[in-house]
């Protein structure tokens, strides 16, 4: 086990958020090119 595990844990739950945060802002653009008529797939 790592001597740092109080230090690594926290900032890794911090790093999790931002991945999750960022995850929604993506999400939310590519639902905002669906509205102006993205051509993939539109079967």
């Amino acid at each position: 086990m790592w001597a740092e595990h109080g230090v690594t844990e926290p900032l890794l739950r911090d790093f999790l958020g931002l991945l999750e945060a960022i995850q929604e802002e993506l999400n939310s653009r590519w639902d905002g090119q669906d509205r102006f008529g993205r051509h993939e797939n539109s079967a």
